[in-house]
């Protein structure tokens, strides 16, 4: 019977942690490089390359009850298993179910282990180490036993990475071997044998070029040294085209590192100058930035892709909840780790841990009692114990500090923090307890349940308690037809909840309004195909409305009777919304880094893309923090700190600036010109400019790209794309360098004019200086030469 054909001849499974991924990302390069010797490949009729293709998966996949159709198909069509083996690996899901499907696949003796770190009882996944057999008992009846067997395995265990790939290089014959079912041994010293008639052979190779070096030694090293150059100067301009894609990827730490390494040493290589590293380091530094623009600042890294995150009362403190189940409590402003936290188990998720107003933090550890925490150190303040046998499951924080109302298993509780005791507790048979909320006052807090009894073909049926916190008595309920309580604010003795319902794949929102003294209904709104995912209210002072967002869609409603007074569409998923507390505005981020603006006043939604420059692809949250806004990317394991960057020594400047002079050349005489300078793109050609003393010829382009011709002889002197539109030529400083641009977007040229910096708002030129216009106030900020931005870029990263 004729064998299969695989696509893949290995699945590389492995948990994506650093020494892990390493290992994975190496040993797959190895062996895709990889080639049998010449007499085993005749003697086993392979004509083509060994192991042509090796599956390895480049992202974290989420957690799902699924294993994702594309890994399915790349499991079914991979001859054999590749398990990356750590004490880590025990904890992903997805490695487990990759496992799993594919020992259902093609049996465990395809599955081959490679052993990174720990011992191999800790690190080896059950499905590897057992098979199950079925046996007969005394009396005559089947059982399934589990038997003890020992993996096929290799051990690349090392003290550093360097011995660790040294080991894989070792190793890789051990995994290579079986796959084409040879010996080990034979094969090793197969390896050995093809590996020394190499050395003989280079051996040999290199005598002949000595020989020819020695005749031909002083052409050689002239060649030598110029290749070297060539080569350098290639590196410098690769590390900063790096600079520039980290820049574009929101990573302001690794682009001003790497514009750095391209201007001064790299791999203990001197880098020659080039322009394009030095304007590369000058947008990562930022160094004429005047807070126009909200730019990535500063990121924190965790152990696992970030799922959510929380924030003090006050944005001070925060604290980040990641797939590895570490919690990292950090200051915003400076984006410094206080403490991490492990909670594992089936309760860890969002609503373990919060704020206690201001400046303590709480959280549900493993034991499963609250521990409060004091916000500014990361210490232990108090413990809350469960009952016997109650697991904490969830708890929730008032804004003030006062309460924490949390879960257990049918269970409510009230606790007031500042007089440290419980204030009531109330058990629900009958009931699940899903979510809750307080007021704004904090006084009551609304406790949403579901009957246990449910029935999945009929709708769901939500009960919302609302308690008094100080009494700890249930002060009324009322019974709706909803499955999730999504959000609540009060406003005076009325209560605005977002609730949603699905059914058979169809989705309801509902927003009603409550009084909950009364324990009336006053209004209530339900929008079918919709899901609601923020609710809330304006705080301008003398308005009545609120916002409610769901999917791509922003619709404000009145409080007093829930009807629809306007509503907003966005090009994107809405991540997040905030209201202005001065005016009526809303301020909406959405999940491909666009920021919308819904003025109420005017009725206008205007997306402000200049303002902030979210530059990654897909968010999943977007926070304010003390100094501006933290955003978490869609599976990754950043947070990213986003602030309006300004330079510390700029000086405010109580002047009035007009546009700068600009010599345009009629649109009467631009033929002419173009016919004197023999202008390329001829067609193309949107406007031209001279410089003040008609030395210097600007032909500006419809694309965007810069012509630059001298007017003594005519000549091209340089050629720049994708610039922008030049209005104006704003002069040359004191170190000989050309400015020219538009008030909002200018650049520094040097001597050859090329690029070395972008300045945003540039009003005005002066010797050692230039005038940035800020809203309507001026600043004036250095020039900043190459030296500056080396030292700069010194500080910065600490060296």
């Amino acid at each position: 019977m004729e064998e299969k054909e695989y696509k893949y001849d290995a699945f590389i499974s492995y948990r994506h942690c650093e020494l892990d991924k390493f290992v994975a990302e190496n040993l797959h390069r190895i062996l895709e490089s990889y080639d049998l010797p010449k007499n085993i490949k005749e003697k086993l009729g392979i004509k083509t390359k060994a192991i042509k293709r090796v599956f390895r998966d480049q992202e974290e996949l989420p957690l799902s009850s699924n294993l994702e159709d594309p890994i399915i198909d790349a499991l079914e069509n991979s001859k054999y298993l590749i398990v990356i083996c750590s004490p880590r690996l025990k904890d992903s899901l997805w490695c487990k179910k990759e496992i799993q499907t594919f020992k259902k696949l093609r049996g465990r003796k395809n599955i081959f282990c490679v052993l990174v770190e720990g011992e191999p009882e800790d690190s080896f996944p059950e499905e590897v180490l057992y098979d199950e057999k079925e046996v007969k008992t005394k009396d005559g009846k089947t059982k399934v036993e589990r038997i003890l067997v020992e993996p096929l395995a290799a051990d690349v265990r090392g003290t550093s990475k360097k011995e660790v790939l040294k080991k894989i290089k070792e190793e890789k014959l051990r995994l290579i071997a079986p796959m084409f079912n040879l010996d080990y041994d034979d094969l090793k010293q197969r390896q050995k044998i093809r590996e020394q008639k190499r050395i003989i052979t280079i051996s040999v190779s290199v005598a002949v070029f000595a020989i020819l070096f020695a005749i031909y030694s002083t052409v050689m090293f002239i060649k030598i040294n110029t290749q070297q150059n060539i080569l350098a100067t290639h590196q410098a301009l690769s590390l900063a085209n790096q600079s520039v894609d980290y820049l574009k990827n929101d990573n302001r730490y690794d682009a001003i590192k790497s514009a750095y390494g391209a201007l001064t040493n790299f791999e203990n290589v001197n880098m020659p100058y080039t322009s394009e590293a030095e304007y590369a380091l000058s947008e990562s530094l930022g160094v004429y930035d005047m807070g126009s623009t909200y730019k990535a600042i500063n990121v924190l890294k965790t152990d696992g892709v970030v799922d959510n995150i929380k924030v003090s009362n006050n944005n001070k403190y925060m604290a980040i909840y990641d797939e590895s189940e570490n919690i990292t409590l950090f200051e915003s402003k400076t984006m410094k780790v206080i403490n991490k936290y492990h909670v594992s188990g089936a309760y860890a998720h969002e609503h373990v841990y919060g704020f206690s107003g201001e400046d303590r933090f709480v959280y549900i550890n493993n034991d499963r009692n609250i521990v409060i925490v004091n916000a500014a150190d990361g210490k232990d303040i108090k413990t809350i114990n469960k009952e016997e046998d109650q697991d904490i499951v969830s708890l929730r924080c008032d804004l003030t500090g006062t309460y924490i109302t949390y879960m257990s298993r049918g269970k409510l509780y009230i606790y007031n923090v500042n007089e440290d005791k419980l204030i009531n507790s109330f058990q629900y048979k009958d009931s699940i307890l899903k979510n809750f909320y307080y007021s704004d006052d904090s006084e009551y807090v609304f406790v949403a349940t579901s009957p246990t009894n449910f029935d999945i073909n009929k709708e769901d049926s939500l009960t919302m308690h609302v308690f008094s916190t100080k009494e700890g008595k249930e002060v009324n309920s009322f019974t709706l037809t909803a499955g999730y309580l999504s959000g609540v604010f009060t406003k005076g003795d009325n209560a605005y909840m977002l609730m949603n319902d699905s059914l058979s794949g169809k989705y309801n929102m509902i927003v009603l309004s409550y009084n909950y003294k009364t324990g009336s209904m006053n209004w209530k709104k339900s929008v079918d195909n919709s899901w609601g995912k923020f609710i809330i209210k304006s705080y301008a002072d003398g308005t009545n409305d609120l916002a409610v967002c769901s999917g791509k869609a922003t619709s404000v409603l009145s409080m007093k009777d829930g009807k629809e007074i306007q509503s907003f569409s966005a090009d994107s998923e809405i991540i997040n919304i905030y209201a202005y507390t001065s005016s009526n505005i809303y301020l909406v981020f959405l999940a491909d880094g666009g920021v919308n603006y819904i003025n109420m006043n005017s009725g206008s939604n205007v997306e402000y893309k200049d303002r902030y420059e979210f530059n990654l692809d897909n968010y999943i949250n977007a926070v304010q923090s003390e100094t501006g806004f933290i955003l978490i990317p869609e599976n990754d394991n950043r947070v990213i700190l986003y602030e309006e960057k300004t330079n510390k020594d700029a000086k405010k400047e109580d002047i009035e600036l007009d546009f700068p002079s600009t010599d345009t050349i009629s649109v009467l005489d631009v033929e002419n010109v173009k016919d004197e300078f023999n202008v390329k793109n001829r067609n193309l050609v949107d406007k031209m400019l001279y410089d003040t003393n008609k030395e210097l010829l600007f032909v500006n382009y419809k694309n965007n790209d810069i012509a630059i011709y001298r007017t003594s002889d005519k000549k091209l002197v340089n050629y720049l794309t994708n610039v922008g539109k030049i209005y104006h030529y704003f002069g040359k400083d004191k170190y000989g360098r050309t400015y020219i641009g538009d008030t909002s977007d200018s650049y520094v040229l040097d001597k050859n004019y090329n690029k070395v910096a972008h300045i945003k708002n540039l009003a005005k030129l002066e010797d050692d200086r230039v005038i940035i216009r800020n809203n309507k106030e001026f600043y004036s900020i250095k020039i900043y030469t190459l030296n500056d931005l080396l030292q700069e870029a010194k500080e910065y990263l600490g060296e």
